[in-house]
């Protein structure tokens, strides 16, 4: 009996332990901005709006392609006024439409759990008390076989007091019940670590945006992805005719510096292209054609057989 104990205990302790190691790297330095914030305001404040450095990082790198794009590329290199009137035409078409779906990716409130499924004291204490804890971390998996039951019986008869109903459970046919934010999860909700809450229809929290990616901005960041590919393929397609040129003519001295200042925004984009966007898209496509997410597809939802 003592060693069944330990082997469970130390299971437990392993568990624990792999769940931080499987933590993302952004996740983890949400979780510390977040608490080094709580003892420390002032600075925790500038680690916080320190967050959006990918973000700012990212605007920079938009700029830099838009100032090569428009004037050194159609001011510049191109000569037919025709030809630079539609690049241009089109080019600030695909900007707007960019900057609109990042804008929206941002601004659009993050989907939250309605109050309705918040637990009241009484139940949140009943749960607590037959949930296995270690250091502050409440581990449901490592329930007993009674407990277990206890807790399936207590989450049922609070969703039915509430009129709630599911046909999502845990591996153990509970209603998942998310005991950081102390509320039973709507089928497709999970926690964000980063953001320290639950979030309907949670795909995964973008550092490049420092926003939840969920059920309010899914479109509009997949349309972000989608222009931005369109964007970076225009510029370097059309961008290309003046490297080509600029080899044709030979013209090794004149124009040098604009040429390189193109190539490497060409290179620059080029690499974006493919990742983190262009793998990006695809991957979010095929999600979507599989009404799928991120998360759901990393771990599988468990469907009850029977719709409460």
């Amino acid at each position: 009996v003592v060693v069944s104990v330990l082997l469970k205990s130390n299971e437990v302790e392993d568990r624990f332990y792999l769940n931080k190691q499987q933590m993302s790297w952004y996740s983890k330095i949400y979780i510390f901005v977040r608490e080094y914030r709580k003892v420390h305001p002032f600075s925790g404040f500038f680690l916080h709006i320190a967050l959006n450095a990918l973000l700012l990082t990212q605007l920079i790198m938009i700029m830099y392609t838009y100032f090569i794009y428009v004037c050194v590329v159609n001011f510049q290199l191109l000569t037919n006024n025709i030809q630079v009137t539609a690049y241009l035409v089109i080019f600030h078409f695909l900007c707007v439409m960019l900057f609109w779906s990042l804008g929206q990716s941002i601004i659009t409130p993050t989907a939250r759990v309605p109050p309705v499924y918040f637990a009241d004291e009484a139940t949140d204490t009943k749960l607590r008390e037959i949930t296995p804890c270690n250091n502050g971390r409440y581990l449901p998996d490592s329930s007993t076989a009674e407990q277990t039951q206890k807790q399936i019986k207590i989450l049922d008869e609070f969703a039915e007091s509430r009129g709630l109903k599911f046909v999502e459970v845990d591996q153990c046919n509970r209603l998942r019940y998310c005991y950081l934010c102390g509320l039973i999860k709507p089928d497709r909700t999970h926690h964000c670590m980063s953001c320290g809450a639950c979030v309907v229809k949670f795909d995964h929290h973008c550092p490049w945006i420092n926003k939840c990616v969920s059920h309010n901005n899914y479109k509009f960041f997949v349309l972000y992805l989608l222009y931005s590919c369109i964007l970076i393929a225009w510029c370097i397609l059309t961008s290309a005719e003046c490297v080509i040129r600029y080899f044709l003519q030979q013209q090794w001295i004149g124009g040098l510096l604009n040429i390189l200042l193109v190539a490497f925004a060409v290179i620059l984009c080029a690499i974006f292209a493919y990742y983190p966007l262009g793998q990006l898209l695809i991957y979010h496509i095929r999600l979507a054609s599989l009404n799928e997410t991120t998360c759901e597809q990393a771990k599988p939802p468990n469907i009850r057989c029977v719709v409460m």
